[in-house]
């Protein structure tokens, strides 16, 4: 996948890390975050230091938004956001990773 699709649109990689702040539980605003970035659109896939939700720059932004708004509603937090004009393709990150293991 490069920086444009065939419609034209922009990509966007999105990667958050949501950290509550004087929380007695973690585990409220991650979901909170990861949900509110679904609903407004992204395909969230959550890892164990971060998550991921790649798709056009105006749902990226939207996602960013309501997944901050929705972590921060619960208490103080931090959030760190990594996003990307471009993304390698599938089957680049698949031929990394099998490189890798060999």
């Amino acid at each position: 996948m490069g920086a444009e699709d065939s419609a034209g649109e922009s990509h966007v990689g999105l990667q958050f890390s949501v950290y509550p702040l004087r929380q007695e539980h973690l585990h409220a605003a991650i979901e909170a975050a990861v949900q509110a970035a679904t609903k407004a659109g992204l395909d969230v896939r959550v890892g164990q230091l971060s998550s991921f939700a790649p798709g056009d720059e105006e749902a990226v932004f939207a996602g960013l938004r309501a997944a901050f708004d929705a972590a921060s509603s619960l208490g103080p937090t931090v959030m760190v956001v990594t996003l990307s004009s471009g993304l390698p393709s599938s089957e680049t990150v698949a031929e990394i990773q099998d490189a890798a293991r060999t």
